[in-house]
């Protein structure tokens, strides 16, 4: 039996992972990541190269290891790869920076050796912890972290339903470069992957359209900082599940886009690179190829291929396996279907949730980058050897309302210390300003 298994090797499980390996201390032999991709990040790296991304939302202090400042000397170390640095005022990385970041941890804590390459497709209790089981057998660990989201279900809007022809960026068939060299490619959608496609795509001689249902929403982060900050994390854990989830309803930006962005959009709509369209599609018909949408007041849009940029399902993650698995186990959830669980972000005892199956404990960032941090901080305060009595005194090292021993009466297990007890969560320390946002 494993003492974790990891499932989802996104963004999530790749930083809880290397968080297993580096803050735990859990030894490889014990440890799992179940993923239906082929190696870590494999998703994430096809999503972030089919929208043309250049740089990342985030800034610098928002990556995949423990120390704070990893990345920025790691970019220090790197001076000489012109691709592969920090820009702006917040330091975001580049895509090129932060994937090879993202690669060296991979490789530094062997995470391809904990890799097992299949889909959950169930979930039970067991004896000494959890079962998973996927197409090829079960896989059994003390303790699960459910780090899955909802990356392979994109959003198609019901007027593109079934319409052979219309493509959508995050879909696993889509290739940008596949766009015949003067074919006329329309992008539906109005938030920074749209843009950013559009962007992408006026690099060649053919025509690109934007059609928009909005003018650009401008938000630096797709969430703001405060909300990584204890007192919005205290207003937001002092509501009742149906008001955190109205709450992180109101403040997730979506559909936005930076300034920059927004201003390069600007800049080549003045130079006709791209033309920017405000209506909202209500039809589509035709042949792949040779596609005519139609907008609500009428007017159509004739496309050689169309393209659509409109996010993911909205829905909680993980389909009807965990449906089934809530039901049988009566683990609980909120009006909204999402997981209600503790604040050491247990939805029952040794099964853990990240993501946007956290976002009810984690606020408005909980499927972001710093999301991925606060969980990893969380999971380290509870459950971190602790430390030796004469260094930290049993006051301090509880905190507040944290318990003095391990949960329930049960012994730590292996990697298991449980020193810091179940303790509300505090948001992540210090006040927001340059290197502390909500992006992704």
């Amino acid at each position: 039996m494993l003492d974790w298994l990891v499932v989802g090797g996104g963004i999530h499980g790749t930083h809880l992972a290397v968080a297993l390996r580096r803050g735990l201390d859990v030894p490889a032999d014990r440890l799992r990541v179940l993923d239906p991709h082929p190696e870590p990040l494999a998703l994430w790296e096809r999503l972030t190269a089919a929208t043309g991304m250049e740089t990342l939302r985030s800034p610098f202090v928002h990556h995949l290891d423990l120390p704070p400042f990893a990345l920025k000397g790691f970019a220090e170390a790197r001076r000489e790869e012109p691709h592969e640095r920090l820009v702006g005022y917040y330091r975001h990385p580049t895509l090129a920076l932060f994937r090879a970041h993202a690669r060296h941890l991979v490789a530094r804590d062997g995470l391809e050796a904990l890799w097992v390459r299949g889909r959950a497709c169930g979930l039970a209790r067991t004896r000494a912890g959890w079962r998973v089981e996927t197409a090829s057998g079960g896989l059994e660990a003390r303790r699960v972290i459910l780090a899955i989201g909802p990356t392979e279900t994109p959003a198609v809007p019901a007027w593109a339903s079934g319409v052979a022809g219309v493509e959508h960026v995050f879909s696993p068939a889509f290739r940008r470069d596949e766009t015949g060299p003067h074919e006329h490619v329309v992008v539906v959608g109005g938030g920074l992957s749209a843009a950013q496609l559009a962007l992408a795509l006026s690099g060649r001689p053919g025509p690109v359209t934007l059609v928009m249902r909005h003018p650009p929403r401008i938000h630096r982060f797709d969430s703001d900082p405060p909300w990584l900050a204890p007192p919005a994390m205290r207003r937001f854990l002092g509501l009742d599940p149906a008001g955190r989830r109205a709450l992180i309803t109101r403040e997730r930006h979506r559909g936005s886009m930076p300034e920059e962005v927004a201003l390069r959009l600007g800049w080549a709509r003045e130079r006709g690179l791209v033309r920017v369209v405000r209506g909202e599609a209500v039809g589509v018909a035709g042949r792949p190829g040779d596609l005519t949408m139609t907008l609500a007041g009428g007017q159509r849009i004739a496309a050689g291929r169309l393209v659509l940029a409109t996010g993911f399902a909205g829905g909680r993650p993980g389909g009807a396996w965990l449906d089934r698995a809530i039901g049988e186990m009566g683990l609980p959830v909120a009006p909204c279907g999402f997981p209600v669980p503790t604040g050491a972000l247990e939805w029952a005892p040794g099964l853990h949730v990240s993501g946007a199956l956290a976002e009810l404990e984690i606020g408005p960032v909980a499927r972001n980058i710093a999301g991925a941090q606060r969980v990893s901080e969380l999971l380290l305060a509870r459950l971190a050897p602790c430390p030796a009595p004469a260094a930290v005194s049993p006051a301090r090292r509880r905190g507040p309302g944290r318990a003095a021993g391990p949960a329930a009466g049960r012994p730590p297990g292996p990697s298991d210390g449980r020193c810091a007890g179940d303790a509300r969560p505090k948001a992540t320390g210090g006040a927001p300003g340059p290197g502390r946002s909500a992006g992704a």
